[in-house]
């Protein structure tokens, strides 16, 4: 076994081996489990114990928050009786008086300067307590010692802002480095509220309580959720409004809760990465005075750092449970896979022939009865094998005579099949010859329609061309009722231009005696105006009228002028339109009778066209009739092909089948060969078998 598996790769070895198999599912179970349960005890208790501290820690803010409530209630008292003050209101009343003297306002002064002071000196946490007025006026601010004056900036103006807007309301600015107004030696935080007077608003003071930072821290001292936690308290706008280290303030908290949506809840806890991707314990409790938040912040790592111990422990486990399972394996290793390979080997003897080997297992269990089994398998494959061995014998002679049976067959279905294919050959060359006319006939049909449908074609032509014709010759009498009247117009115009052209001759004598009597006319105002000349001064007036007698007769002479000019106008166009006239009137006759003509060759057409569809109709009757036949031609061709297709089919299938009987007696012939192999080989075969042990032998 060793030899065998020498050169054999470890992943092979563990394929080829049940027991090895065994061995690592074991060792793999166990350590998996183990690791399994480990890591899940871990996980689970590391879960609750950050639930439990989270819990925890909760209570201890919701403490702080509770210490916050008195420190702050505190001051909210004390801003509600000097509200209510009376004594107090009326020296600030009397403080803003107009007329008030100079001795006077120094003995209110100091009267309420001392009431400020026994606040500040009662109560070491007071910074300082102020009293500012509503307009903010520097001139009458009240202060208690330590205070520093009112330095107005745009953060610390709107903040008071605030304070006069709640109308009563405790407002509480968060803690800064120097102080509201900038000019502290230390961090402080500032309570505000409005002293109301209803009866004289212009004179209401704004109460300031600056309480120190370090009040703060030391109210929160007691307060650890861990070694390096931290409480913290940030205002709605997520600055710090109180911190430890004193440099974070006035700046933004990088817990950033209200943007988690988490500041919208009253207290709670979260868990958050920081920026060194570290987990955070996040707690937070809303201050109900204040409105802001009380926060805890630790890390989780010292809050789980009990939980170490469990991984200890867990991994102890898991080395202990991997040699356990090392020895069951090695134990399962002898039991089992030592008895299988033994198993293995046997079987690759009995592989190689050899059915004489025989198993000595003794036990009980499920490989000792493996070992019995596989006795009992190879003694009766020892008969088996004894038996096949006499029936190879007698398949061998089986199988000779076979053969020579299938042999004389074949050769019998052979001639047999020589025959029929020859019948099968005549059959299909008559077939083929029958579709051969067939496809001959069923042309000439397709010329025939192609014929007849040229035919129909041709007469509906026949009919478009007499219809043609018949309109032609409507056509034409219509033309020639037209030129006929053309010719009447053209006769009457060439009378009514003579007629015109006398007109324009009576018109040119006309204008020759008006011109003989514009001459006489002429003539006889120069007379008049010589007589005139010759009567002096009584024939000034005739003198007068002479010359518009002769004024008119000039005038007379042109306008008969420019008439006889467009006369002779007129009478050369009336001429010239007489010639063109004349010249027209023979091409019309012309035309006249080409029209006729036509229409007589428009007659002769339609008689011709007549005749031509007569004919075509005969030549489409005697068409159909020719088609008819074809048509009966075609079906006597088909039965005539349909018979030989039917004697060819036949033919093949009786030709198929004598051809299967040869094929099958082919193949009778090859398996007796193979029977007569097979035997022979089998018969080899059986002599690799040792039934019989050698050593008994």
């Amino acid at each position: 076994m060793k030899n065998r598996l020498s050169g054999v790769r470890p992943f092979s070895v563990i394929n080829q081996s049940v027991g090895l198999k065994l061995f690592l599912i074991i060792i793999c179970s166990i350590v998996v489990l183990v690791s399994t349960l480990g890591v899940a005890s871990y996980s689970i208790s590391k879960n609750i114990i950050k639930k439990k501290v989270a819990s925890a820690s909760l209570q201890t803010i919701e403490q702080a928050s509770d210490k916050l409530n008195f420190l702050f209630g505190v001051y909210e008292s004390q801003a509600r009786q000097l509200m209510v003050d009376q004594e107090l209101i009326g020296q600030l009343l009397a403080y803003n008086e107009p007329g008030l003297s100079t001795a006077g306002k120094n003995q209110l002064t100091n009267n309420i300067v001392e009431r400020l002071n026994s606040l500040v000196a009662a109560d070491k946490r007071l910074f300082s307590v102020r009293l500012v007025p509503k307009n903010l006026d520097k001139t009458k601010l009240l202060s208690s010692k330590g205070a520093s004056s009112l330095n107005l900036t745009d953060d610390n103006h709107s903040w008071l802002s605030q304070v006069i807007e709640a109308n009563g309301e405790v407002v509480y600015m968060p803690a800064q480095k120097k102080g509201l107004f900038d000019l502290n030696s230390e961090p402080t935080m500032m309570i505000g509220r409005l002293q109301k007077n209803l009866n004289n608003p212009d004179k209401e003071y704004i109460i300031l309580f600056e309480v120190r930072d370090q009040a703060l821290t030391d109210v929160l001292a007691n307060i650890s959720l861990a070694e390096s936690s931290q409480i913290m308290l940030i205002g709605n706008d997520n600055n710090i409004a109180h911190i430890e280290d004193i440099t974070l303030l006035e700046s933004k908290s990088s817990l950033r809760i209200f943007d988690t949506g988490h500041g919208e809840e009253d207290r709670g806890s979260i868990f958050i990465k920081d920026e060194q991707s570290k987990t955070q314990l996040v707690v937070y409790k809303r201050n109900e005075l204040s409105n802001w938040m009380v926060v805890g912040v630790a890390p989780v790592s010292e809050l789980v750092q009990e939980t170490s111990s469990i991984i200890t422990v867990t991994i102890g486990i898991i080395i202990i449970s991997a040699l356990l399972s090392i020895a069951i394996g090695f134990f399962v290793l002898r039991m089992v896979g030592k008895p299988l390979q033994q198993l293995s080997s046997l079987m690759e003897e009995g592989e190689g022939g050899n059915l004489s080997v025989r198993t000595k297992f003794k036990g009980q269990d499920e490989i000792g009865k493996l070992g019995k089994s596989f006795n009992q398998m190879m003694e009766k494959i020892s008969l088996l094998v004894t038996k096949t061995d006499g029936s190879a014998q007698h398949v061998f002679h089986t199988a000779f005579e076979l053969s020579e049976v299938s042999e004389k067959t074949s050769e019998m279905a052979r001639e047999v099949a020589s025959a029929i294919e020859q019948i099968a050959k005549g059959a299909m060359e008559l077939s083929i010859e029958a579709e051969r006319e067939m496809t001959y006939a069923e042309n000439i049909g397709l010329s025939m329609n192609k014929v007849i449908d040229f035919n129909s074609k041709m007469e509906e032509s026949a009919d478009q061309v007499y219809l043609i014709s018949s309109q032609g010759t409507e056509y034409m009498n219509d033309l020639i009722s037209k030129t006929n009247t053309t010719e009447e117009l053209t006769s009457s115009m060439v009378g009514k231009v003579d007629r015109l052209k006398e007109s324009t001759i009576s018109i040119h004598k006309i204008l020759e005696v008006l011109k003989t009597m514009t001459q006489q006319t002429n003539i006889l105002s120069l007379n008049a105006s010589i007589e005139a000349v010759r009567a002096g001064a009584a024939g000034k007036g005739f003198m007068v009228i002479a010359n518009e007698i002769r004024n008119l007769s000039d005038q007379s002479k042109e306008s008969i002028g420019i008439v006889q000019a467009i006369t002779s106008d007129i009478r050369n166009e009336v001429e010239a339109t007489v010639e063109l006239l004349l010249t027209a009137s023979p091409l019309l006759n012309e035309q006249i009778r080409s029209i006729k003509e036509a229409a007589t060759i428009f007659d002769h057409v339609r008689e011709k066209m007549d005749l031509f569809i007569e004919h075509n109709k005969s030549s489409i009757s005697s068409i159909k009739e020719l088609n008819q036949s074809q048509l009966i031609l075609s079906e006597s061709i088909s039965n005539v092909s349909a018979v030989a297709e039917q004697s060819s089919a036949a033919s093949e299938e009786v030709a198929s089948i004598t051809s299967e009987q040869l094929s099958s007696s082919e193949k009778l012939v090859g398996l007796s060969r193979k029977l007569e192999d097979l035997s022979q080989k089998l018969k080899e075969s059986l002599k690799l078998f040792q039934t019989r042990n050698k050593e008994s032998e």
